[in-house]
């Protein structure tokens, strides 16, 4: 009963994982409905977003978007958003690490959520549905890349 209360008295992070065209965002904004749209859901997708709305993903530019994302969790939890909704893929323990840094630094709750779909589903089915410019070869390395995570321990004591 006391770790309960010792939860609800603190921001919540939730780190999203998934393939593409899983649900995510969709996923992410329910839980956001649960929090009446108080906190923020961060993207790296949204450093793809030109000034006109449209997407256009560079894999080249993926390691500077991630940093991007990291940077405005970290602004977000200095200012103590709750919640913070991180709506990336995170197939990997190791691209979940710092925003599970961050957030114990911070002193926020950390949850993981994986979309049903990711499994449910079959590559060519969210493939279709992405809509992302990702090859389907990539989402096919993705889903045999996926780590499981139950706590954040798994994430901190990866190897990798």
């Amino acid at each position: 009963m006391a770790s309960r209360v010792r939860r609800r008295n603190r921001p919540h992070l939730i780190i999203m994982r998934g393939l593409p065209g899983s649900g995510k965002t969709t996923l992410s904004w329910d839980i956001m409905k649960e929090y009446d749209y108080t906190g923020e859901v961060l993207s790296t997708d949204d450093y793809f977003i030109d000034d006109y709305g449209y997407y256009n993903f560079d894999f080249y530019s993926l390691e500077r978007a991630h940093n991007w994302n990291q940077e405005r969790a970290e602004e977000a939890m200095q200012n103590g958003v709750h919640p913070i909704i991180i709506d990336n893929t995170n197939m990997r323990r190791c691209h979940m690490e710092p925003y599970v840094q961050m957030g114990l630094e911070y002193g926020y709750y950390i949850k993981f959520r994986t979309t049903p779909d990711t499994f449910r589903c079959s590559v060519e089915e969210l493939h279709k549905r992405a809509n992302c410019g990702i090859p389907k070869r990539v989402m096919y390395r993705m889903k045999k890349n996926f780590e499981q995570v139950e706590t954040i321990y798994d994430v901190l004591n990866d190897p990798g």
